[in-house]
């Protein structure tokens, strides 16, 4: 029995050592099991690799997607572009359309099988009127990742818009040719100045049309190679256009003629109860008017003197042309009866005039030689005086004022410096039915890609 007891003993204390051992030997094995890496690896790539596919298919979808975009993005600004450049130079008025398309197409490559054709439409933009061409289009087609999971379609959509103007020519009656001078132009006093053929400055400076006092004034439009009163915004209705780069003189490359013939000496000759002078083509220093005074048809010029028509004096002078030389000037005060009438192209050529310069210079009335001297004219008529024609006075002050009429020719109006003051009271400066084609400045046609 006591036999049997011991073995029991010694049977327990032997599974405890075995236990013992067990336990002792559960450490290293849960640390062997968490060092291999070759199981975890397999399970982590298994578990991973959905996430990892998608992420490659989604990488290639989008950079597909974007360059779907970019070439039709590119495509749309093209044709917009085209469409506008149609319509600015005035190619055609339907034709832009068509533009729009050829455009587009010929910068499609990878989306040219499966975009759609672009819608072309012709848009307000800034206010504007028409001014715009606004290009939509789309593209639809499986991407390679979201197409075979989804067996959906994507949609690219793009849109362009671009602005056009086109090109304009500018025509003015009163046009000052000083490049910095401000107040080029002054109007003022009580002036009433209503042209409707507008007024251009080729100065440069930030006040080159000027206003002073209280006139009214409606040109139209005002141009200027600098600034432009600010008045002109607040009282008028004219459109006013700021530092153009355009303006040019339109008469620097004329040449005045000449004319050697000595002058006929003024004397006033008695006919009945009128006192008349006659007078012929030829170099004068001097005409200063003292009674009625008839010119003949002819080229004049002074030299050195000026031209000096007293108020109380009625002249006629049809088919002159008045020519001024070493600081010559020109004054006209108003006579009872003035007319004053530019020679025609067939008058010029009967003169000697060549049959190149005689169409340039057809209608000029008073022509100041570029190499005299800067000096003050002016030009005061009223109701019964009448100018047809051309005055340029390239290098002196110009004073317009009282009223004065037109006939058969526009009155051009050019010179350094111009002043409209007093009474001045012109509402026409053209026949009824005519207009003043004397071109002072141009714009080039543009477009702007907007959006």
């Amino acid at each position: 029995m006591f036999g049997k007891i011991g073995l029991m003993v010694r049977n327990r204390s032997a599974r405890k050592r075995a236990l013992g051992a067990q336990h002792d030997r559960a450490p290293g094995l849960l640390r062997r099991l968490a060092d291999c890496r070759s199981g975890n690896a397999i399970v982590l790539v298994a578990m991973s690799a959905p996430v990892l596919v998608s992420a490659a298919g989604f990488a290639i979808d989008t950079s597909q997607w974007f360059l779907w975009r970019r070439e039709m993005q590119y495509a749309a600004d093209q044709a917009a572009i085209g469409a506008a450049w149609s319509l600015a130079k005035g190619i055609s008025k339907t034709a832009y359309t068509t533009h729009a398309q050829q455009e587009f197409t010929a910068n499609l490559a990878d989306t040219s099988d499966f975009a759609t054709t672009p819608t072309v439409e012709l848009v307000n933009y800034n206010n504007g009127t028409a001014n715009a061409i606004r290009v939509t289009a789309s593209a639809t087609r499986k991407l390679p990742f979201y197409g075979f999971v989804s067996g959906q379609s994507a949609t690219v959509t793009v849109a362009a818009q671009a602005s056009f103007a086109k090109g304009a020519t500018y025509t003015s009656c009163i046009i000052s040719t000083n490049p910095t001078a401000d107040g080029a132009i002054t109007i003022g006093g009580s002036a009433v100045l209503k042209s409707g053929c507008g007024l251009a400055a080729l100065s440069n400076s930030t006040n080159s049309i000027r206003v002073s006092g209280n006139p009214t004034i409606d040109v139209n439009y005002l141009m200027s190679a600098g600034g432009i009163d600010d008045w002109f915004n607040t009282n008028t209705d004219d459109v006013v256009k700021e530092y153009m780069t355009t303006l040019s003189d339109p008469f620097i490359g004329l040449t005045p003629p000449t004319n050697t013939a000595k002058g006929t000496t003024y004397s006033c000759v008695k006919s009945g109860n009128t006192t008349v002078a006659t007078l012929n083509p030829g170099t004068y220093a001097n005409i200063t008017t003292a009674c009625n005074t008839v010119l003949n048809p002819g080229i004049y010029v002074i030299d050195g003197g000026g031209v000096t028509i007293r108020a109380q004096d009625a002249v006629t002078a049809n088919g002159v042309m008045f020519v001024l030389k070493n600081g010559a000037y020109f004054k006209l005060n108003g006579g009872s009866s003035i007319n004053l009438t530019a020679m025609t192209q067939s008058q010029l050529l009967a003169a000697g005039v060549s049959s190149s310069q005689a169409p340039l210079l057809e209608g000029m009335l008073i022509f100041e030689d570029r190499n005299s001297v800067g000096n003050t004219s002016t030009l005061n008529g009223n109701s019964d005086s009448v100018i047809n024609g051309t005055v340029y006075f390239p290098k002196s002050t110009l004073s317009f004022g009282g009223t004065a009429r037109v006939t058969s020719r526009c009155l051009q109006i050019t010179a350094n410096m111009i002043s409209v003051q007093g009474n001045v009271n012109m509402t026409s400066f053209c026949p009824v039915g005519m207009q003043t084609s004397t071109q002072v400045g141009t714009d080039a046609p543009s477009v702007i890609l907007v959006s």
